[in-house]
């Protein structure tokens, strides 16, 4: 249950074996109705409420938790502009691919990650404001990365040298 918890609500096989858990168990754990199947090897418990931002936690798990919400998702989940992402943008490693059912959900990119690029928001693992920036400049709409500029610059997310180097990118895709 602690497992759940910290991962809103969901265990994959993965999650729950280091506690002695065999998958098999999650399976029988779903015809019994302790658990639902939310995916390809993803389960959660229907009595834990469900996260404002469920679907991020989801397709994290779906990429067997190699994947870090990114770009457009990133954005919302940091709450620094008025965006709606179509789709889940989910990254993961250069060298990881995914052939499981459910792709169509989501916007794969491809990047290895520092540490330092990563950041947790409750049970949302996502990219940090900084580097959710620098994904979303020329891939999503100037009026939205200005907001999101300034929302980051407001909160001291980065500094004034930092805003003023957007700002001018800004104005130069523009042109």
């Amino acid at each position: 249950m602690d497992v759940a918890v910290d991962n809103g609500g969901y265990v994959t096989p993965a999650l729950v074996a280091p506690f002695g858990v065999p998958a098999v168990e999650l399976r029988k754990m779903v015809s019994r109705g302790t658990l639902e199947s939310a995916g390809h090897g993803v389960y959660r418990v229907p009595s834990l409420p469900v996260d404002r931002y469920d679907e991020f936690i989801l397709a994290r798990l779906w990429a067997a938790g190699r994947g870090v919400i990114s770009h457009d998702s990133a954005l919302l989940v940091h709450e620094l502009c008025d965006i709606n992402p179509t789709k889940v943008h989910l990254t993961i490693p250069t060298s990881y691919r995914i052939s499981r059912a459910g792709g169509e959900r989501y916007a794969i990119h491809h990047a290895d990650l520092d540490e330092g690029d990563v950041t947790r928001l409750e049970a949302v693992v996502s990219t940090t404001i900084r580097r959710t920036l620098q994904d979303v400049v020329g891939s999503v709409p100037t009026y939205l990365v200005r907001q999101a500029v300034e929302s980051a610059r407001g909160r001291g997310a980065i500094t004034a040298d930092e805003h003023d180097r957007y700002v001018d990118r800004l104005r130069s895709e523009r042109v």
